[in-house]
């Protein structure tokens, strides 16, 4: 399933997939607002979280893989803002969500979007479980904005950076009608 983002963002493809073979604790992905990165950052997800398949068409029919798509998987727990912030809560509520064994998968993952979003207890929080990592937990960390991140939780996590996509990007992700002139 990752395969086909391999032409899309080369060098994150092949620092994800050469990633697989050792998984690091902490991930952060400076989404840059490209059109593709959430998608292939759910295709990592699932090469993580779900090993039955080989290819795409396997993927598209695993019962797994929909269920992570779904949200209803309970190894993977997703966190999104509470209003404007991320709260402290909301992390606890991860802390203790994961303080026992995984159910169906040999991994925990949790991913928290627009992690420059954190008010300052849920970022002390979010570093404490950082600083601590439990075998088998795995962080996916999803902004548009690094330079808003302490640089405390940054340096804990391996960081990826996706590129800025084109205009034909956006025609071809979109769907938008390809008789459309583009000047340049």
């Amino acid at each position: 399933m990752l395969e086909e983002f391999k032409d899309i963002d080369t060098i994150v493809y092949r620092q994800l997939y050469n990633g697989l073979k050792k998984l690091s604790h902490a991930y952060l992905f400076n989404l840059n607002n490209n059109v593709y990165a959430e998608d292939m950052i759910m295709s990592f997800v699932k090469s993580i979280m779900c090993k039955y398949h080989t290819d795409k068409e396997e993927y598209n029919n695993c019962y797994v893989c929909k269920r992570i798509d779904d949200g209803n998987f309970p190894d993977l727990k997703r966190i999104y803002p509470d209003g404007m912030w991320i709260k402290k809560e909301q992390l606890d509520e991860l802390q203790q969500t994961f303080s026992t064994k995984p159910i169906e998968s040999l991994r925990r993952c949790y991913i928290i979007y627009e992690v420059d979003k954190l008010n300052k207890s849920a970022a002390n929080s979010l570093l404490k479980f950082l600083e601590e990592p439990l075998d088998g937990i795995i962080a996916i960390l999803v902004t548009n904005n690094i330079n808003q991140m302490l640089n405390t939780i940054t340096s804990r996590c391996r960081i990826l950076t996706f590129n800025k996509n084109n205009v034909n990007d956006y025609i071809k992700y979109s769907n938008i009608d390809k008789n459309i002139t583009i000047i340049e």
